[in-house]
C-alpha cells in the first residue's frame, strides 16, 4: 500500500476518533462522575496517540499523550473533572482537530501545542494554571533567558546560521512579538499588514504560526516572528506602532550569544523528540495483550474485549470521486434504457420487448442501489451542532440544551455536502438570538435552561430538517416596520400581509444589509444567502413563530439531485419536464373558469383560489400559446403551502430523467434549473416549480 494510502486511512480515522472525542466530551459534562465515559475517551485519545506517531505526527502524538495522562488520573479516581480541566481539553480537541485539517491540506501537522502541555502538566501535577509563561516574560524583558522563550519558535540549523551572519555582518535582527486587539474584526488584514511593513524593511527569517496560516486567519491575537531588518530598532518599532488596532508591539534585538543558547535549546528539544519517538514507536509495536498487562487491572481489559473485526468485515472505504463516476456511467445507461424502451414499442417484436422490459427490472433495482451508496446519515453534519452549541452558550453566558431526533435520517451525498453551513446559520441565529438570557428566560417565567430541537425525518421523496428554539420568537410588529423603512414591501402591502408572510420577509434580499438589526435580536443578518442555497439545492425554507413562545424554521430537501421523476409536457413543438414531486394533481381546465382578479388570472381549486401561470408566457414559447383554446391541460404545483395552477399544452407522461446542469448556460433565466436528455434523443429543459411560485 503506498503512503498516501495510509495517510487516507489516518485521515479517517482520526477525524472517526475526534468525533468520538467531541461526543463523549460533552457526555461527561453533563455526567462528570461516569467512568465508563471517561475510558471512552480515554481509549480514543490512546489510539489517536499511536496512530499519530506512528505516522510520524509527533505534535499530535505529544498532545494526546498529555490528554492521556490527565484522563488515566480521573479514570483511577485521583482526579476529579473540573471546569477548568474540561476546557484545557475542549481546547487540546481544537488543536487537534486543526492539526488534522493541515495533514488534510498537505501539510505536517505541526503546531504550536508546548502551552497546552503544560497546561496538562500543570494539572496532573495539581498546580493552577500560569497567567503567562515564563518564556512570554523573557521575550518581554529581553533577558538573556531567550533561549528559554519559545521552544515553538525553536529555529533549524539553516535558521540560526542566517540570522548569526547577518549580525556578524552588521544588520540587526530581531524578535518581535505582535499582540492584535481583542475587538479587532479583521484580524487577518492587520497581520497582513504588519507582515507588508517588515517585508519593506528586511527579511522574515521565521514566523509563528506560519505565514500560511496567519493569512488564513489560523491564529489567536498574537504572533511571533525572527526578522533581519535594514532599518534601526526604534525606526522599525515605530513603523509596526503606526498600524491601528495592534495593542502590543515587542520588539527584541538579538546578540550572537542569544542565539547560542537557542541552538542549545534546539538540541536539546531534538533530544526530547527523538527520545519521545521511540518511545512512541515502542508503544505502537507493543501488542494489545501486552499494552494491557502494563495497564492496572480495571475496567478497560473487559471493554476491549468485544472485536472491531466483524464491523470491518461488513463494510469498506469508497473514495467519492469513484461513487461520481459510478453514478455517471449508471445515468448514460438511464438515458440508453429510456432509449431501447421507446425502440422496441415502435418495432414491437415480443422477444425485444420482453427483453427491454428485464432490462429496465434489473437497472431499476440497479438504480435503487447506486442512489443507497451515495445516501448519507445527516448526522455526519449533525454531529458538529453540539459542540458549537456548547461553546456558544458558553461565550453568551446561557443555558442550553440541543435535542437531536432523525440523525439517522438519509440524504444524498451532494446534498450533505451544501447544506451544513445554512443550518450553522440558522442554529447559531436560534442560540444566539432565539434563546433568552437566564435573567430573561427567569422574567418569562421560563425554565433557565432553554432548549433547540434539531429534526429530520423523511417524508415522501423529501427530507425535512428542522430547528425549533423556546426563545422569545420574532418581532413581527419591529419587523414590518423595518422591511418598510427600507422599501422591501410599500406601507400598503404591508397592511395585507399574514403573520407568516411577514416572517418571510427576514428571508428577502437586503432586509438587513444596511445596519445591524439590533432592534429585532439581528434576525435576518444572512438569512437571503441561506434561502438562495437550500433553493439552489431544489428546498425550501420556511420559518413559523409565536410571540414569547419561539421560532421553528423548516428546511424542505430532495433527496437526491441525480436522477428524478418528472412529468414531460408539451409546449407546441418543445418538450420540457417538471419534477413529479412538486406537482399535486393533473387535470384539464376551462378556459372560462380561468377568472381576472386585480389584473392577476386565478382559478377555484377544491374550495380556495389559487394564481394561474401560463408557462408558455413564462418560458415565451415561440409555437404555442393556450390564448385561442377552449380547454387546456394543468398542472396544480406546490411550493411549501402554496399552490399554483400551470398551463401547459400536452401532458406526454412521467418518466425517469437524469439531472444535467446547464453550468454558464441560460444562468439568467431563474425558472430551468436544467436539462435532461430524452428516450428519442431531444434535449428537454427541466422546470424548477419554486421559481413560478413567488
Amino acid at each position: 500500500m503506498e503512503m498516501n494510502q495510509y495517510l487516507s486511512i489516518f485521515i479517517d480515522e482520526a477525524n472517526e476518533h475526534l468525533q468520538s472525542l467531541n461526543e463523549n466530551m460533552l457526555r461527561l459534562e453533563q455526567q462528570p462522575e461516569d467512568i465508563s465515559i471517561v475510558q471512552i475517551i480515554f481509549r480514543s485519545a490512546h489510539t489517536l496517540k499511536g496512530m499519530s506517531a506512528s505516522m510520524g505526527f509527533e505534535d499530535l502524538a505529544s498532545l494526546t499523550h498529555e490528554m492521556e495522562n490527565v484522563l488515566d488520573l480521573v479514570r483511577n479516581d485521583k482526579l476529579k473533572m473540573n471546569g477548568h480541566i474540561f476546557d484545557t481539553l475542549f481546547k487540546c480537541l481544537d488543536s487537534l482537530e486543526g492539526m488534522v485539517q493541515d495533514v488534510v491540506g498537505g501539510g505536517t501537522g505541526s503546531a504550536d501545542v508546548k502551552e497546552l502541555v503544560s497546561q496538562l502538566k500543570q494539572i496532573v501535577k495539581g498546580e493552577p494554571a500560569a497567567p503567562a509563561s515564563a518564556g512570554q516574560a523573557a521575550i518581554a524583558s529581553g533577558s538573556s533567558e531567550l533561549a528559554m522563550v519559545a521552544t515553538h519558535l525553536l529555529l533549524d540549523q539553516y535558521q540560526l546560521s542566517v540570522l548569526r551572519q547577518s549580525i556578524e555582518n552588521g544588520s540587526p535582527a530581531f524578535h518581535i512579538e505582535v499582540t492584535i486587539r481583542e475587538d479587532c474584526l479583521l484580524k487577518g488584514v492587520r497581520a497582513y499588514m504588519v507582515f507588508d511593513a517588515l517585508e519593506r524593511n528586511g527579511e522574515l527569517v521565521k514566523s509563528h504560526p506560519s505565514v500560511q496560516d496567519i493569512e488564513q486567519e489560523q491564529f489567536g491575537h498574537q504572533f511571533s516572528v525572527y526578522y533581519i531588518s535594514r532599518i534601526p530598532q526604534q525606526e522599525l518599532q515605530d513603523t509596526l506602532d503606526k498600524i491601528s488596532e495592534l495593542e502590543s508591539v515587542s520588539v527584541v534585538p538579538l546578540d550572537l550569544e542569544s542565539l547560542s543558547e537557542l541552538d542549545e535549546s534546539r538540541s536539546a528539544e531534538q533530544q526530547m523528540q527523538e527520545a519521545a519517538q521511540q518511545a512512541a514507536a515502542t508503544a505502537t509495536a507493543t501488542s494489545p495483550a501486552a499494552a494491557a498487562a502494563d495497564k492496572p487491572a480495571s475496567s478497560e481489559a473487559p471493554a476491549r474485549a468485544p472485536a472491531a473485526a466483524p464491523v470491518a468485515n461488513k463494510t469498506i472505504r469508497v473514495d467519492i470521486e469513484r461513487l461520481d463516476s459510478l453514478m455517471n456511467l449508471f445515468s448514460e445507461l438511464l438515458i440508453d434504457r429510456v432509449r431501447l424502451e421507446q425502440l422496441a414499442s415502435e418495432v414491437r417484436r415480443n422477444d425485444l420487448t420482453e427483453t427491454v422490459e428485464h432490462m429496465a427490472r434489473v437497472s431499476s433495482d440497479l438504480q435503487n442501489i447506486v442512489l443507497k451508496l451515495r445516501m448519507v446519515p445527516v448526522d455526519s453534519v449533525f454531529n458538529r451542532f453540539p459542540r458549537m452549541v456548547r461553546d456558544l452558550a458558553k461565550s453568551l453566558g446561557k443555558k442550553l440544551d440541543l435535542v437531536i431526533t432523525g440523525a439517522e435520517t438519509e440524504l444524498d451525498r451532494t446534498v450533505i455536502d451544501e447544506i451544513g453551513d445554512p443550518l450553522v446559520h440558522l442554529i447559531r441565529n436560534s442560540v444566539d438570538h432565539g434563546v433568552e438570557t437566564i435573567e430573561g428566560r427567569r422574567e418569562a417565567g421560563k425554565p433557565e435552561t432553554g432548549v433547540v430541537n434539531l429534526r429530520a425525518f423523511h417524508s415522501g421523496n423529501h427530507v425535512f430538517i428542522e430547528i425549533e428554539d423556546d426563545g422569545r420568537g420574532i418581532n413581527q410588529p419591529k419587523v414590518l416596520d423595518i422591511a418598510v423603512k427600507k422599501g422591501i414591501v410599500s406601507p400598503d402591502e404591508a397592511k395585507k400581509l399574514s403573520d407568516d408572510e411577514i416572517n418571510m420577509l427576514l428571508f428577502a434580499p437586503g432586509f438587513s444589509t444596511a445596519d445591524k438589526i439590533s432592534d429585532i435580536s439581528g434576525r435576518g443578518v444572512g438569512l437571503d444567502v441561506v434561502r438562495s442555497k437550500i433553493e439552489s439545492l431544489g428546498g425550501v425554507v420556511s420559518v413559523t413563530s409565536k410571540a414569547g413562545q419561539g421560532s421553528k424554521w423548516s428546511i424542505q430537501l430532495p433527496l437526491t439531485l441525480s436522477i428524478i421523476t418528472a412529468m414531460l409536457v408539451k409546449l407546441g413543438s418543445e418538450k420540457f419536464a417538471i419534477p413529479l414531486s412538486s406537482i399535486v394533481e393533473t387535470g384539464i381546465v376551462q378556459r372560462s373558469a380561468i377568472r381576472d382578479l386585480h389584473g392577476a388570472k386565478v382559478i377555484e381549486y377544491r374550495k380556495s383560489i389559487i394564481p394561474v401561470l401560463s408557462l408558455a408566457a413564462v418560458l415565451d414559447s415561440p409555437d404555442y400559446s393556450e390564448e385561442n383554446e377552449q380547454e387546456t391541460e394543468m398542472l396544480v404545483i406546490r411550493k411549501g403551502e402554496k399552490l399554483a395552477a400551470v398551463l401547459v399544452d400536452e401532458l406526454i407522461g412521467q418518466s425517469e430523467i437524469v439531472l444535467k446542469t446547464l453550468g454558464k448556460y441560460l444562468t439568467n433565466l431563474d425558472v430551468i434549473s436544467g436539462a435532461t436528455i430524452l428516450g428519442d434523443g431531444q434535449v428537454a429543459l427541466i422546470v424548477d416549480p419554486n421559481a413560478l411560485i413567488k
